[in-house]
């Protein structure tokens, strides 16, 4: 046993300049916050401080550290108006002006006339559908990257069946410490969704990045009234993916069982059947949802939440969750000014509904009731269109075609 004297003349690690320093630096690095501009401002301290930071290595822990137990930050928002062929324009959040990305970077591939359309983003990914040459492009905003998919052969124009919507997702397994955010291109699913010229079929097919190849078409038959919202994105619920149709109604595709089903609204719902006024939801417990606005008049303000779930009896139907009364959360309505409110775009990773209003855009969180404020504005009407949410960690190395974004945004 070593004596007290021996131990305390033992000599104490090497720190200046050895292994033991360049870990626990690595350490207090990985506990920046991941805000755009916290890596690129902090690569700026020193030469060893920026090679730490633009190490491919640290950057997927630091993604991995910051998106174990959240989602990637809310970088912007895709707005695109209610018509097709207009380029979407990627708008920022009210950030701070070091987390501020030029929108530049976000530009759309797009070739005016050729009937585009933006169909949104998730894990990272966006996805735009090309009518004219019938085929998928799944676009990493981040880097440039594109990945472009011919229709399979059961949308062909000789069967007379066209796309009505779409929905991309990471296909990685969160179980095997993937953090979706850190995604780039990693296997993807991607499911088209459409109906027959007489609109009395609906059908939907799968491509998985991993096979390279097109699943069976699945069909339904439906009413010719039931359409498929193309101005409402997609949300993923468990292995579904599910769209609003006209009515108030969803459909829902599971892609695990190769299932297409039409779900009907709430039977105690009684409103306009304005697509406007419904907005598919997850809910609290990650099951499907339905926000449904009852005011035709969008004055006042409410909004209903449903939730799919099975009785006691084991029989699957619609039940009310809670009722919110907009009017009463925000502070600008008690000015005594006219106001009105749209649902226009929905965040699956925050479960927050976005809401436009004569006074800004909104994010309003459905478990908490907190919102915060996207765009401020004021204007004498809400234009239809619709939001998509976007997502990701945006660090080093990641600008766009490869360039050194962070540094970039850092000296500007």
């Amino acid at each position: 046993m070593s004596s007290p004297s021996a131990a305390a003349s033992s000599p104490a690690p090497a720190l200046d300049g050895g292994v033991i320093l360049e870990e626990i630096l690595e350490e207090i690095l990985l506990r920046l916050p991941p805000q755009p501009s916290s890596l690129p401002r902090a690569s700026l301290v020193c030469t060893r401080w920026r090679r730490i930071l633009s190490d491919p290595g640290f950057l997927s822990r630091f993604r991995e550290h910051h998106g174990r137990n959240k989602p990637p930050p809310l970088l912007g928002f895709f707005d695109e108006e209610f018509r097709r062929d207009k380029r979407p324009i990627f708008k920022l959040t009210t950030m701070g002006r070091w987390d501020r990305i030029p929108p530049a970077r976000f530009s759309a591939p797009w070739i005016r006339g050729e009937g585009w359309a933006f169909f949104g983003c998730r894990h990272g990914l966006a996805l735009l559908i090309c009518q004219k040459r019938r085929e998928a492009v799944v676009w990493d905003p981040l880097t440039g990257h594109q990945r472009r998919l011919a229709f399979p052969p059961g949308f062909c124009r000789k069967k007379g069946r066209f796309v009505q919507n779409a929905a991309v997702m990471c296909a990685a397994a969160v179980e095997d410490g993937h953090v979706h955010g850190d995604c780039r291109f990693t296997p993807f699913r991607l499911a088209l969704v459409g109906s027959d010229s007489d609109g009395t079929h609906k059908f939907a097919c799968l491509y998985e990045s991993e096979s390279g190849v097109w699943g069976d078409v699945v069909s339904l038959e439906t009413t010719r009234s039931t359409c498929v919202c193309v101005a409402k994105p997609s949300v993923l619920v468990r292995n579904s993916f599910c769209w609003l149709v006209s009515g108030g109604g969803i459909l829902e595709f599971d892609f695990e069982i190769q299932s297409l089903v039409v779900i009907q609204k709430p039977a105690d719902v009684n409103v306009a059947a304005y697509h406007w006024s419904f907005l598919v939801v997850r809910t609290q417990h990650s099951g499907l949802g339905l926000a449904v606005f009852s005011e035709p008049d969008y004055q006042s303000g409410t909004i209903q939440l449903w939730e799919r779930k099975s009785n006691r009896d084991g029989v699957v139907g619609w039940e009310l969750q809670k009722t919110i009364q907009l009017d009463g959360l925000f502070s600008f309505g008690l000015t005594g000014e006219p106001n009105a409110f749209m649902m226009q775009g929905y965040d699956e990773d925050s479960n927050a509904i976005l809401l436009s209003t004569f006074y800004g855009e909104y994010m309003l969180q459905l478990e908490s009731m907190q919102f915060i404020n996207l765009i401020e504005h004021q204007s004498a009407c809400i234009f239809t269109r619709t939001y998509y949410p976007y997502r990701n960690f945006y660090v080093i190395g990641s600008g766009v075609g490869g360039r050194d974004g962070g540094a970039e945004m850092s000296v500007h």
